[in-house]
């Protein structure tokens, strides 16, 4: 019994070029067994991922071609806004050096850039801007509070992917440019002790709205007995912030999180949560932490 097409398919998403090799004939090529997201290239339908599909689209481009910008942050795993997030992958953004022509072709936005040898580097087999050019990138599409949650990330002290020094260099080396005034507040509102990313909006919502900056993921004790690792700390007033995701919903989750705060507020902690909602209303919020605050 003759193989399908598919079944001699070099992977699930691939280039023109790679189905020749692999002895896939033109006309063979052109049957509905194929979808074609971008041109140049094929996937089997239901068997790729998107990173597949991205990785295949970099093949059937130019060498030079690399993502940039919101695609190359999500291949890299940095933290997006999850409206930003969801059509990184599916419209690709792809970089060329400034001497070369823009990227053509539909579903892929082009960008030309000035870039250097170290501003591009391989995920996965993939040719990405660096984590430090694609925070350069993103500063024209975030606000600050965005961008220093990405900031955070980069500095995070369990596993810091720059310097602050990189960063101050990286940003002196387009100062002036878009998206700069965001990048300054960014490097001055970053902190190297921030887990998650609505943890650094959060901050930054406090600090921005005129607010002392709190202390970030604080280890609280009773004696010797580790009691709670805290989000937000105002010391001072004994209050403590806390951002509850979705997980948090668990009900295994929920009873931890009600025996964490009875015992942190047996100790005399006051315990305030924060959830998406909140940021819908960032007035409300702060008016709720300035009342904290000034019932110290």
């Amino acid at each position: 019994m003759p193989s399908s097409p598919q079944s001699r398919a070099p992977s699930p998403a691939f280039t023109i070029t790679e189905a020749e090799s692999a002895g896939l004939s033109p006309s063979t090529l052109r049957s509905a067994a194929w979808s074609s997201p971008f041109r140049g290239m094929r996937v089997v339908p239901g068997s790729h991922d998107e990173r597949q599909r991205v990785g295949a689209l970099l093949r059937a481009l130019p060498d030079l071609a690399f993502c940039c910008g919101p695609t190359s942050a999500v291949l890299q795993g940095l933290p997006l806004p999850w409206t930003l997030a969801a059509s990184a992958l599916d419209t690709p953004v792809v970089g060329m050096p400034r001497a070369h022509v823009r990227i053509r072709r539909p579903g892929v936005i082009g960008r030309r850039l000035d870039v250097r040898d170290e501003d591009v580097i391989e995920v996965d087999g993939i040719r990405c801007s660096s984590p430090l050019r694609t925070w350069a990138e993103l500063a024209e599409r975030l606000s600050a509070a965005e961008l220093t949650a990405l900031t955070d990330h980069l500095l995070a002290r369990r596993r810091p992917l720059c310097t602050r020094e990189e960063l101050e260099v990286m940003h002196r080396r387009f100062i002036g440019g878009r998206g700069s005034k965001v990048r300054r507040l960014a490097i001055d509102l970053s902190v190297d002790g921030s887990e998650s990313p609505k943890e650094s909006e959060l901050r930054v919502l406090l600090v921005m709205a005129g607010l002392p900056a709190p202390e970030c993921n604080v280890e609280i004790f009773d004696g010797h007995r580790f009691i709670a690792r805290v989000d937000l700390l105002y010391r001072h007033a004994r209050l403590v912030i806390e951002y509850d995701g979705d997980y948090h919903r668990d009900a295994r989750q929920w009873s931890r999180d009600q025996s964490r705060r009875a015992e942190l507020e047996s100790l005399g902690y006051r315990v305030t949560v924060v959830t998406a909602r909140d940021f819908d209303a960032p007035e409300a919020l702060l008016m709720r932490v300035r009342r904290l605050l000034a019932g110290a």
